[in-house]
């Protein structure tokens, strides 16, 4: 009776732990070699022209894309610009940030950084945000020859 007993809450446990195993599909995305030129040109928190904004995207080797945004606004003393990466099914996020601004103007900025690695011939969402602020979202199939360009509508 014990054996029998035993046998059973090893069973359930093999199957109720691995049923609470949780799966994340981002394990290996990542962002590499990020980079970001600027401040171009220092303006007001006021001003309201700026250059136009943009996102250029193209395929390169083993599944990665490199990702051009071109003059992202922030603050023009911004401590640190970064770029984090999130990925739930074929939803990828990539959050833009800085740290620790301590100026009263905003630059035009380019970053530039490397994701993936992505699968061949798979769909793919890629909202762009800073901060909580989506700004863009782009739809691809990624293929070895994929490229183009969005305009960040403001």
């Amino acid at each position: 009776m014990k054996t029998k007993l035993f046998l059973f809450a090893l069973i359930a446990i093999l199957l109720f732990g691995a049923g609470c195993k949780k799966e994340t599909s981002n394990e290996s995305l990542r962002i590499k070699d990020f980079s970001y030129l600027g401040c171009k040109e220092t303006k007001s928190l006021r001003a309201s022209f700026h250059g136009e904004e943009s996102i250029e995207y193209k395929a390169v080797a083993d599944g990665y894309l490199d990702i051009k945004h071109v003059n992202a606004l922030f603050n023009c003393c911004p401590g640190t610009i970064k770029a984090d990466v999130s990925m739930e099914g074929n939803i990828i996020t990539v959050v833009e940030s800085e740290t620790d601004p301590i100026c009263d103007c905003i630059c035009d900025y380019d970053l530039e950084y490397t994701l993936g690695p992505l699968k061949s011939n798979k769909e793919y969402i890629l909202i762009f945000s800073r901060g909580t602020f989506v700004f863009s979202k782009l739809i691809i199939n990624y293929t070895p020859s994929l490229e183009g360009k969005i305009i960040v509508q403001n």
